[in-house]
């Protein structure tokens, strides 16, 4: 099992991911909508891993945009998009928490806004990581 972990800026949400794919076979995605290239965000994940999110709630904005179909989490004291996340499961940007395996790579550029919401829905459970969100003390 490879895990990483990383934290916002402030360190106020973090994040560990978990999968049994090797780093260098995990695909890095730069989401071409105008939120995620004012970000910088790359983002990676596994549906046969595990994402697990740690944060109290009142540190975090959950912001919803175009077609309100999932929760951005932006953590309230250092500003940074942590990851986006619909119920049960999640992906996460690993610029905005740091983990150098993937923040360095080349980001493959996805353009989804030709995708209606049913299939927008349908791709994120069945291409995103399932999600696990723990309040922090």
């Amino acid at each position: 099992m490879n895990l990483y972990e990383g934290a916002c800026h402030c360190g106020a949400v973090a994040a560990r991911f978990s999968t049994e794919i090797e780093p260098d076979a995990i695909e890095v995605r730069a989401d071409q909508c105008g939120f995620c290239r004012r970000h910088g965000a790359k983002t990676v994940s596994d549906p046969a891993g595990e994402l697990r999110l740690s944060f109290r709630e009142d540190t975090v904005t959950r912001y919803r945009f175009g077609t309100r179909s999932s929760d951005f989490l932006i953590c309230r004291g250092c500003g940074t998009y942590v990851a986006a996340v619909i119920e049960g499961f999640g992906v996460l940007n690993v610029v905005g928490v740091d983990i150098d395996a993937f923040s360095r790579r080349e980001a493959r550029p996805v353009d989804y806004s030709d995708e209606t919401a049913e299939t927008r829905l349908a791709r994120r459970r069945s291409r995103w990581t399932p999600l696990v969100v723990e309040a922090a003390p």
